[in-house]
């Protein structure tokens, strides 16, 4: 009798540790970006891919490809972002009809902040526990993820 790949026990266990260590890393991010910046994870999100472009400024259309938010949540989201003075939003130089978002000075405090405490109390304590080897590993096996992700188009 052949095993199919759905029926693989092994397999199996490893998905659902796999989907269970996201939720949990995810909730620990949620967690802390509340506690810390008084903001939800899925905004602070946003936020960090500004502080990472050039000018610290995108495309909301940019911004909702790299998130896979529909533009209608980016749309929602930067609504808060501004009323909180963490963006601002105008329309792209070049004339034609589309926005861009700028992360603003105090926007930058917060992302510095937030990411200051995630690094201490998430990540560094993560990465130690794996050591070097497993957070390489892990470093490719994200890799892998995200390109296999990326190329299906979730």
């Amino acid at each position: 009798m052949t095993v199919r790949r759905d029926d693989d026990l092994d397999r199996a266990a490893v998905w659902h540790a796999f989907v269970l260590a996201a939720h949990l890393l995810e909730a620990a991010l949620e967690r802390q970006s509340q506690r810390d910046g008084n903001i939800s994870h899925g905004h602070f999100k946003l936020l960090v891919l500004l502080s990472a472009a050039e000018n610290q400024t995108l495309g909301l259309k940019a911004l909702a490809g790299m998130l896979r938010f529909s533009p209608s949540r980016v749309s929602h989201t930067l609504n808060v972002l501004e009323r909180q003075g963490l963006v601002i939003r105008g329309r792209v130089p070049t004339g034609r009809r589309a926005y861009e978002a700028t992360l603003t000075y105090q926007g930058r405090l917060l992302v510095v902040r937030v990411l200051r405490a995630q690094r201490a109390e998430i990540r560094d304590v993560l990465f130690d526990s794996l050591g070097a080897a497993d957070t390489a590993a892990l470093g490719k096996i994200s890799a892998r993820v995200i390109e296999v992700l990326d190329q299906a188009g979730t």
